[in-house]
């Protein structure tokens, strides 16, 4: 990892080897599943005829199939192969094989951190404002201009940090405030 002038590595932390699920992402998964079954729905009703309905079936049922599992799958090879960095200048997501930095943000651009954690001290941090469930109304969807179920990801987060009460006194150090949720 290539460092600016006068940055001090303060925190290097590995992701943890499972998922946390937050309310949200309980929420998302229930509707993938739905999401699936309408697909899977379309392709038995219309397989009879083979038609446009048939070419929306499909695609419907491939991006419910990759919603409600392959999305987990990819996710999950993101967190073997990178790690995370707090620095006194950003934090950073580091590809683990050659310390090529994948994504960073600077302290002075970060306005919250949301710490999502269980009652072990497990969870996510989030820099910037949490995506909901539903988005924003000013942001469009795949399907429809508004309205419907966000599956965004957070763009800036550190994802299955194990013992986030050792990380938080970290943060308050560098002057960004914590707001904590416990699950």
């Amino acid at each position: 990892m290539i460092l600016n002038n006068n940055e001090i590595i303060l925190k290097e932390i590995l992701p943890g080897k499972s998922f946390f699920f937050n309310m949200t992402e309980k929420l998302r998964t229930a509707f993938s599943i739905f999401y699936l079954a309408i697909g899977i729905f379309f392709i038995m009703s219309l397989s009879s005829t083979f038609g446009l309905f048939s070419i929306i079936g499909i695609g419907i049922f491939c991006n419910a199939l990759y919603i409600t599992f392959f999305r987990w799958i990819l996710k999950y090879r993101r967190l073997k192969k990178n790690y995370y960095v707090i620095t006194n200048q950003r934090i950073a997501i580091v590809e683990k094989a050659n310390g090529k930095i994948l994504k960073y943000k600077e302290l002075n651009e970060i306005d919250q951190v949301n710490a999502e954690m269980n009652s072990k001290y497990f969870g996510n941090i989030i820099f910037g404002e949490p995506e909901s469930m539903f988005g924003k109304d000013d942001e469009n969807f795949s399907f429809f201009r508004r309205r419907g179920v966000n599956f965004a990801e957070d763009k800036y987060a550190f994802i299955s940090v194990e013992n986030i009460n050792e990380i938080i006194p970290l943060f308050n150090d560098l002057g960004l405030n914590v707001n904590k949720t416990f699950y």
